[in-house]
Order: structure tokens, then C-alpha cells, then sequence
């Protein structure tokens, strides 16, 4: 009954031989990459594939990544100490400096790796500056240290094994209620007499997406997800609940299959998402927003819309970890990237994309992230601005 069409994951394009996207979410890889940009590095291709090749010759011990903070930045400690007393004197005491700029002092890595560039030039041990930093924090933060260590160090990380956490509230692959922005938004569409062809960005195993498949003025869904097993898991749910409408369901990158306007999104008047947003970084997000508009404008151009729930200032994980740009894009204990904005940041950046602002509401999310404990959503609906 449900068709699967398969597309390839989209990376992020680099030169022969550079480090590239490995699959799960992209924000870790270009959050990475745009640190070295902003801290004025020419070439971060270059910086990446450098402390790749520094990672592949320290041998890390298996697993590390999945260890716990004790055990496992003991192991990466002891892996880093030969590499970093290579590290120059100077370079090395600047680096046990960061954790308190990035604790007590309020700074952030983007302005740590600035001023080491500032202050030692082309003399800097990249590579082995950013290792010092993590054996710096091994020695006081463990959490934030494997986190650092997660998000610096891992090109390759094993995400599917995050979705998977029992620990975590979500539990990204159990089946559930849909989101109350389903309901909000069904309710305001049905107003508004619309009918609308959903795609959805992070369709997972389909939660939100039956609140959609059931309802009367949903002609068409489209659900895309880079999780195979989170598809699998869909799937199964269709043979057994048989919806009324039947889903295509896509494994792929979301601009991947935005940007082919002969693909499966083509036709989409509604465009959805829910806590997926804040793990691209602003560059990502800005080419998403600019292929939703471009898609929905080409569908429906006086009737489609855009709608996405993003955590924001003052959710549970907001604050914990590192700061990669303060005041709101951290690297939380589990290693990914977030981005949590405040309204006011939000709704810049959405007028800078070309959308009108059909309602904007903040939603108490309790129990989402963490069981007892609240995020506060954007709830967000648009429309591309005409002209």
C-alpha cells in the first residue's frame, strides 16, 4: 500500500579526499565547518580533513563515543595525552584557559578559535590546539568534554544509536500521539477552508503524519526522513492501520529532495516539520526556507503554506554543554548542535526568507526532552510573502 521511493542523502559538497557528511543530522558537520570560517580559517575543508587524519592516528579506543562520561573521556585523556605534548607551550596554556571562558567568562568556541588564530597566525597547531581543549576539559567536565568530544571529533558518529536512547523522553522511534501543533494546525486550516498535500520533514515513524493521514481535508502526504529504521517502522504501521490517505515515504536528505522540482515534494501546499529545524546550522536553514518558497510558490501560489514547531529559549537543554555562539546555538551532552532561538531572533529570519507570519505562538511542551521537564516550542505557521 505504501509506495517508497528512494533518494540519495544529499552532503555537503567538498574536494577529493575532504572530509564529508556522514549520514544522520547535517548541523554537527557544517556547525563545525562554519567555526573555522567564522574564526577566519580560508580553507575549514582543509582544517576538517587535517584533524581527521589527527583522529584516524590517535587510535581511539572502540566504542568511546557510547561510553559513559567517566569512562569514556578517561579513555579519550589517556588516547590524546602523546599528541598534545606536541602541542606548543603557549598554545597548549591558551587552551586550558577555554573552559573557563566557555563557563564563568560567557564565551564560546566560535570566539576561542578566533583568538588563538589572532594570536599565533599560521604558527597555530589547529589540530592539536582543538585536542588540547578536550584534554583541558576532561580534567574538570567530563560531560561537556565528551560532548565536545562528540561533536568535534566524531565525523562519523553513530546518531541512529542517539534515536535509540531510552534515556531521552522523545524516543524517536516509539509510536505515539501525534504533537499538539497537529491539531492546532488542522483546526486553523479547516477555518480557512483549505485542502491541502502535507510533506513532512522528519516524518520519523510516522506519529504527527497519522494525525494528517486522517484527516479529511489532507489529499496527499509525502513523509522524509534519513532514518531507515524509522521508515520500516512507518511502513509497518500503514499495513496495519491502512489510513486513508496513502503516504510516499522518502528516505533522503531535506535538501536533497526539496531542490528536485520533479521529485516527490513537487505539488506539496503544506510544508511540516516538527524538532528538526534547530539541528541545521543558519546557512542550511536559509537554503531550506528558500526551497520551501520556492516549492510552494510553484504549487499553490495564493494557498500554501509552512508549518514547524522548533524548541526556543528557555527549553530544557537550552544552556547545557557548550556554547558554539552564544546566546543560543549549543552542543548538548548527547553531541549535537542546536540552534534555540528566541522569538524575536525567529521571526527576523523568517521575514528575511520571504514569509508572512499567519500565527506565532509559544507552546509548553512538558516531558518532551527529559520525562517531568518543559520546552518551550515555536509553533509557527506561514505563507511565502507575494512579490
Amino acid at each position: 500500500m505504501c509506495a517508497h521511493i528512494d533518494v540519495k542523502a544529499a552532503a555537503p559538497r567538498a574536494r577529493a579526499g575532504q572530509p564529508r557528511y556522514q549520514g544522520g543530522v547535517p548541523a554537527s558537520f557544517m556547525r563545525r565547518r562554519d567555526l573555522f570560517l567564522d574564526a577566519g580559517f580560508n580553507d575549514p575543508d582543509g582544517a576538517l580533513a587535517a584533524l581527521a587524519q589527527e583522529v584516524a592516528a590517535l587510535a581511539l579506543p572502540a566504542e568511546w563515543g557510547a561510553q559513559t562520561p567517566e569512562g569514556g573521556v578517561a579513555a579519550l585523556a589517556a588516547a590524546l595525552a602523546p599528541r598534545v605534548s606536541r602541542v606548543p607551550v603557549d598554545q597548549r596554556r591558551l587552551a586550558r584557559l577555554v573552559p573557563e571562558w566557555l563557563g564563568e567568562r560567557a564565551g564560546d568556541l566560535a570566539t576561542a578559535l578566533w583568538l588563538a588564530r589572532a594570536e599565533h597566525g599560521d604558527a597555530l597547531d589547529l589540530p592539536g590546539y582543538l585536542l588540547a581543549i578536550l584534554d583541558a576539559l576532561a580534567s574538570s567536565r567530563e560531560e561537556d568534554a565528551l560532548a565536545y568530544a562528540r561533536f568535534m571529533l566524531d565525523l562519523r558518529f553513530d546518531w541512529a544509536r542517539v534515536w535509540r536512547d531510552p534515556s531521552i523522553a522523545w524516543e524517536f522511534l516509539k509510536e505515539r500521539d501525534p504533537n499538539p501543533l497537529v491539531w492546532r494546525l488542522l483546526e486553523e486550516l479547516a477555518a480557512r477552508g483549505e485542502r491541502v498535500r502535507v510533506l513532512e520533514l522528519g516524518c520519523g515513524v510516522g506519529n504527527d503524519a497519522f494525525g494528517f493521514l486522517r484527516a479529511g481535508l489532507v489529499d496527499g502526504y509525502v513523509g522524509v526522513d534519513l532514518s531507515a529504521e524509522a521508515l520500516a517502522a512507518f511502513r509497518r504501521r500503514v499495513e496495519r492501520e491502512r489510513p486513508r490517505v496513502e503516504p510516499t515515504l522518502v528516505q533522503g536528505d531535506f535538501l536533497d529532495v526539496l531542490g528536485r522540482s520533479d521529485g516527490p515534494a513537487a505539488g506539496s501546499t503544506l510544508v511540516y516539520s516538527y524538532s528538526s529545524l534547530h539541528y541545521f546550522s543558519s546557512a542550511e536553514l536559509a537554503r531550506i526556507y528558500a526551497l520551501v518558497r520556492s516549492l510552494l510558490t510553484a504549487a499553490a501560489p495564493g494557498g500554501a503554506f509552512f508549518a514547524f514547531g522548533i524548541k526556543g529559549k528557555g527549553s530544557v537543554w537550552d544552556g547545557q554543554g557548550l556554547p558554539v555562539y552564544r546566546p543560543d546555538v549549543w552542543v548538548n551532552w548527547d553531541g549535537q548542535s542546536r540552534w534555540f532561538p528566541s522569538p524575536e531572533a525567529l521571526v527576523r529570519q523568517l521575514d528575511r526568507a520571504g514569509f508572512e507570519v499567519r500565527f506565532h505562538e509559544l507552546h509548553e511542551h512538558w516531558g518532551y526532552s527529559e520525562l517531568g521537564r518543559k520546552d518551550v516550542f515555536h509553533y509557527v505557521l506561514l505563507s511565502p510573502r507575494k512579490g
